[in-house]
């Protein structure tokens, strides 16, 4: 009952605000004969009311919405990064040729390592995917086998 007491008192609420956003005021009469209603007026104020819910509604769905999808592009930008820091810091390890399991293994730690500690909240994020990620982007540049898993490859964990 109080749920039903509470949903009538915000729905009284809700049209008594309306009514006070679109200018609901009586029709006024210009001669003795003829009631003038400004319809025009009180559409054009629905109108800009319905166009600045829809924005807030749009703001929140936005809101909601990015964050996850700014994560997704800084952390394909953060793997990125990592394995051409991981080709930089291993000698021997060349984007384009096919590695060795020790240069594999190197390139893998040592990407880890720079993913850790360049962007820290990203990497606890990812947490246990972030080798398997990696390593995911080694095997797309075709410099490991595409059946490689971090496992096989006994990389080291990069310390956090």
């Amino acid at each position: 009952m109080k749920h039903v007491l509470e949903f009538k008192a915000a729905l009284a609420l809700a049209l008594f605000a309306v009514f006070a956003v679109i200018g609901l005021a009586p029709a006024y009469a210009e001669t003795a004969s003829t009631i003038v209603i400004p319809w025009g007026d009180w559409l054009s104020s629905l109108l800009a009311s319905v166009a600045s819910l829809a924005i807030a509604l749009l703001s929140f769905v936005v809101a909601k919405w990015a964050p996850a999808y700014v994560k997704v592009l800084l952390t394909d930008d953060l793997i990125s990064k990592a394995v051409n820091y991981g080709f930089g810091a291993v000698e021997g390890a060349v984007a384009g040729k096919t590695l060795s399991l020790s240069t594999t293994n190197l390139v893998l730690a040592a990407a880890e390592q720079y993913a850790v500690s360049s962007a820290p909240a990203i990497s606890k994020w990812l947490g246990a995917n972030l080798r398997p990620l990696i390593l995911a982007k080694l095997s797309a540049l075709g410099v490991v086998p595409a059946d490689a898993t971090a496992e096989a490859t006994g990389a080291a964990v990069a310390a956090k």
